[in-house]
């Protein structure tokens, strides 16, 4: 069976919902203090491969249950890679990509668990996870496109703007973990504590969003001289004076769990926006064939001009 551009895009964007909600169910390991629940892997336990009737067991066994639909989920976007008609090349190796960081990411759950919960490798989990739904947004955003060299459509000082954006996005990601690994929500309470000061790293943390709310502002004004504003752009404003107000409001109330998980998801939307707004300060190829729905008879494709 081969598939068209359009199918193909759907199920590189199924493959992306599947590692975005992963981090959501990891994250409720954490929060829950279900990060020990099982002490073994791939088994719960040494006698035990499934978790007795126990809340933290169950919490952390059914996010590795889960990983099994992401893997499933990367694994179909891989494979209908090799059956997209017309066949695409450049999208392989993001593809895999995408399935090797997955098979990475179970071995540093592995590494997690034998560690305890240590914060440094909780973080690396988590930042690793941000890397995926990079490489899923650029696979996405080639599969929307045609083969071929993406042109800038902007001068290489917007260019640089928009890189600068990703960046320092990235390390606002960086420095986050470093504030979760030093706050209450551990995943378990023998789980080890980073020593810096909490009120410290975290105002680091909230000037780095300010000056990131202000490189992207800065951006949206030289884009919207040209008449020619990514929609995505807008989009990652009102996300990150949404994420930066959630992040004063939970700091204020004592880092609740609910408020972290609903954090967790905001980092995931403000990188991922981030992410496709510099994407497209770019113009890739059109596609010049959508074979949607074509089996086995080529005269039944359709020209899409």
């Amino acid at each position: 069976m081969r598939i068209g551009p359009t199918t193909y895009r759907r199920a590189v964007a199924v493959a992306w919902f599947a590692l975005a909600a992963i981090v959501v169910t990891g994250s409720a390991v954490r929060l829950t203090q279900s990060g020990l629940g099982c002490e073994d892997w791939p088994g719960c336990s040494e006698d035990r491969f499934i978790p007795e009737q126990d809340f933290h067991g169950a919490i952390e066994f059914g996010n590795r249950a889960f990983s099994g639909v992401v893997a499933l989920a990367v694994a179909v976007a891989v494979l209908t890679a090799y059956r997209r008609v017309p066949r695409r090349n450049d999208l392989l190796p993001w593809a895999w990509g995408l399935a090797a960081v997955v098979v990475a990411q179970i071995f540093l759950g592995l590494f997690t668990v034998i560690g305890d919960l240590h914060p440094f490798l909780v973080g690396s989990h988590f930042l690793l996870s941000m890397v995926t739904l990079w490489n899923a947004a650029v696979l996405w955003d080639k599969a929307s496109a045609g083969p071929g060299v993406a042109r800038p459509l902007f001068p290489p000082s917007v260019i640089w703007h928009g890189r600068a954006l990703v960046a320092q996005g990235a390390a606002i990601l960086v420095v986050g973990t470093l504030v979760t690994g030093t706050g209450p929500n551990s995943g378990d309470s023998r789980a080890e504590r980073l020593q810096f000061d909490l009120e410290a790293i975290t105002r680091v943390h909230s000037v780095m969003v300010w000056c990131f709310l202000a490189i992207a502002a800065a951006l949206a004004i030289r884009l919207g001289r040209t008449g020619r504003t990514p929609p995505h752009l807008q989009w990652l404003l009102a996300a990150i004076v949404a994420q930066g107000a959630l992040g004063y409001w939970q700091f204020a109330v004592g880092v609740p769990p609910l408020l972290v998980g609903l954090h967790v998801i905001g980092s995931m939307v403000v990188w991922c926006l981030a992410v496709l707004t510099h994407l497209q300060l770019f113009q890739r190829p059109n596609e010049e064939f959508d074979l949607e729905g074509v089996n086995d008879e080529p005269s039944l494709a359709k020209m899409t001009l």
